[in-house]
């Protein structure tokens, strides 16, 4: 091989490992896309209709009774019942960095499993596919979610690897018309979002939303399913969302990322978990504790027209006022032209 040759090959494989190393999770060189995304008449016809009810809970540490305070602020919240149903609990586990919050706590994780039977499930599953890790039973250990699972009795499945069914997508936002969902998620009565609160640099925050990236399987769509984040992200989030369903959501927000998000941010302390049945209600609502205006979000703005309530005129909160609660996070490059809110009731 002549020394250009070699070097055309050396350079095609630096480029190639530092697309892999960029993709899915990784870092999005390019802005957000300001093209406005509207849609489909039938994509909002599955909207939540009516007023939309979110409960701030003040939490300030996972030592707390993480159970006791959900369940005392349950009240007008109106949560789906789960009287006798299998219920799926979605946290998220994408990676494991002891110094960084990736990953929904393993606390708030044991509070939502004694929340849902509590609320009379029948059956408590525990799924979650990674995206980047391949070795899910290094993140079950690394995480405590594993020890967690153990010590309250209920099964874990990885979605990376289960069973798939394949699910039409007739009036889906991307070009895909069917997903292959795992056997788990499809035959659940109730599927519940269990997000970490974090910057994106894809979408500029994820939580409940986005967590349901982790529903679609790695063995069918690799690591760390780039295809959904190719396609555009947001309509794929929202396509996400309506085939899945997740009933409601718990967000952890006690200990936060901001910055480099999702993976590579800093911890941020934001004290709060975020419950709520309108997904796009919890979602805009954990944007507005950011500081962050919903409406610069382009996934947010969708979920406004197809998924719930993101208008703060629309959504009830209960517990802790926002203003309380509410601390500018750094942004991630991608989203730094985006200025914060003002701190008022406009965002």
């Amino acid at each position: 091989m002549t020394d250009a040759a070699k070097h055309t090959r050396r350079a095609f494989l630096q480029a190639a490992a530092t697309t892999v190393a960029l993709g899915g999770c990784g870092v999005h060189m390019n802005a957000p896309d300001k093209t406005p995304l509207h849609a489909t008449p039938a994509a909002c016809a599955k909207r939540y209709s009516g007023q939309s009810t979110v409960s701030l809970v003040s939490c300030e540490s996972y030592e707390e009774d993480i159970f006791k305070l959900l369940k005392a602020n349950l009240v007008d919240l109106g949560l789906p019942s789960l009287k006798g149903k299998t219920v799926v609990l979605k946290p998220n586990m994408v990676e494991f960095r002891p110094e960084r919050p990736l990953t929904t706590a393993a606390a708030l994780l044991t509070a939502a499993a004694e929340l849902v039977d509590y609320l009379g499930a029948r059956k408590v599953i525990v799924g979650e596919g990674p995206g980047h890790f391949r070795d899910t039973d290094y993140l079950l250990d690394a995480t405590g979610i594993g020890a967690a699972c153990a010590k309250l009795g209920v099964p874990f499945v990885d979605l990376n690897l289960d069973e798939l069914e394949k699910v039409e997508n007739c009036d889906g936002l991307t070009r895909m018309k069917h997903f292959y969902l795992p056997k788990t998620i499809c035959t659940a009565d109730a599927v519940i979002s269990l997000p970490k609160l974090k910057t994106h640099h894809w979408v500029g925050m994820t939580a409940s939303m986005k967590n349901m990236f982790g529903t679609v399987p790695g063995r069918k769509y690799g690591w760390p399913k780039n295809i959904l984040h190719w396609l555009d992200i947001s309509s794929a989030i929202i396509d996400l969302v309506h085939l899945v369903r997740p009933s409601f959501a718990i967000v952890d927000a006690v200990i936060s990322m901001e910055g480099d998000g999702p993976i590579n941010g800093i911890a941020k302390k934001s004290n709060f978990i975020a419950i709520g049945a309108d997904l796009a209600a919890v979602d805009a609502t954990c944007a507005r504790a950011m500081a962050i205006n919903p409406s610069d979000l382009p996934y947010l703005r969708l979920a406004g027209e197809a998924v719930g309530n993101i208008d703060i005129a629309d959504i009830q909160l209960l517990g802790t006022p926002l203003e309380k609660l509410r601390r500018c996070f750094a942004l991630p490059v991608t989203f730094s032209s985006l200025s914060h809110s003002s701190q008022t009731q406009s965002i």
